[in-house]
């Protein structure tokens, strides 16, 4: 080969693996955020039916927030 062939032959595939380093980063990057966008949606939803939940049982008891139920250290001192 000569001389003035194996330069840019070497240049090219040094930015074509640069090019595919950064295409794979750029991937996974991609589906990370895809999984935290998931995440982050089943987690608004956990927290909200918790909040539900707390809500209808407070709301069961009595418990407004004004008083602790019957039973607790508090109630009991």
């Amino acid at each position: 080969m000569k001389r003035e062939f194996v330069f840019p032959l070497v240049v090219g595939l040094i930015l074509g693996a640069l090019v595919m380093v950064f295409w794979q980063f750029n991937s996974r990057l991609n589906n990370i955020a895809a999984g935290v966008t998931q995440l982050e949606q089943a987690t608004g939803q956990n927290s909200k039916t918790v909040a539900d939940i707390v809500t209808f049982i407070n709301n069961a008891t009595g418990q407004n927030g004004q008083t602790p139920a019957a039973g607790t250290e508090e109630t009991n001192k």
